[in-house]
């Protein structure tokens, strides 16, 4: 078969269900033929990305997303991504072993925040993606100015409610974004993009799972709906 994306999803679920749905919609097709042949490893299995990056003594996730995009590429993808902004953090490592691109979402999202002329954003992230300094090495080669919300604020929308598949209270996100000093913000967290449906947030909040989406249409020449 002719393989041409491969998605590692499972890191969580729920967020690898959507991004799916996510380029299917942005995918202007008349027939099923016209979509992407797409490859979903879902390894749900992979270590948590968070807590290896607080705690190297932890075990660690990379071995895992390794072992997938061989696994990717053995099959024949022609390009990887990894909807999961903490496995940001492995993107060079993963990328020198692995012969067929893999989609970097934090610089696509910091590219796109240029490209539309937002001057500072929130990042609404894990802290793990936080401490990394994915995101705010990423902004700063933009010259893009960035805040930080609420670590635990944000830490309990996406473990105690997203990953457990519980309803984010709404007065919790209103609490997280409350004066923030910004013109925009990332949804730094697949569990996060989620969040852009279930309250009808507007264009100031950026999903890097549909910037993901687009590149990816890009790349394979495919015209969006």
């Amino acid at each position: 078969m002719n393989y041409e994306l491969g998605i590692i999803g499972g890191l969580g679920p729920l967020a690898s269900s959507y991004f799916y749905k996510i380029i299917t919609e942005k995918t202007k097709a008349n027939k099923d033929q016209d979509h992407l042949n797409i490859i979903i490893l879902s390894d749900a299995k992979t270590p948590d990305r968070t807590s290896y990056i607080l705690d190297n003594t932890k075990k660690s996730p990379y071995p895992y997303l390794l072992n997938d995009c061989k696994i990717l590429e053995k099959l024949g993808c022609k390009m990887i991504s990894i909807p999961c902004n903490t496995s940001t953090y492995f993107h060079e490592k993963l990328q020198k072993q692995i012969n067929i691109p893999i989609s970097n979402m934090i610089e696509n999202t910091a590219n796109y925040i240029k490209e539309k002329g937002y001057h500072k954003t929130a990042i609404l992230a894990t802290e793990g993606t936080i401490k990394s300094n994915l995101y705010q090495q990423a902004l700063e080669n933009n010259k893009i100015k960035y805040t930080l919300p609420n670590e635990e604020k944000v830490m309990s929308i996406i473990y105690d409610y997203v990953k457990k598949g519980k309803k984010v209270p709404k007065n919790l996100w209103e609490e997280t974004i409350k004066n923030l000093d910004c013109d925009c913000y990332i949804l730094g967290c697949t569990e996060l993009s989620i969040l852009k449906e279930t309250f009808n947030l507007n264009e100031k909040f950026i999903d890097p799972l549909e910037i993901e989406a687009e590149k990816i249409l890009k790349f394979f020449n495919k015209e969006r709906a």
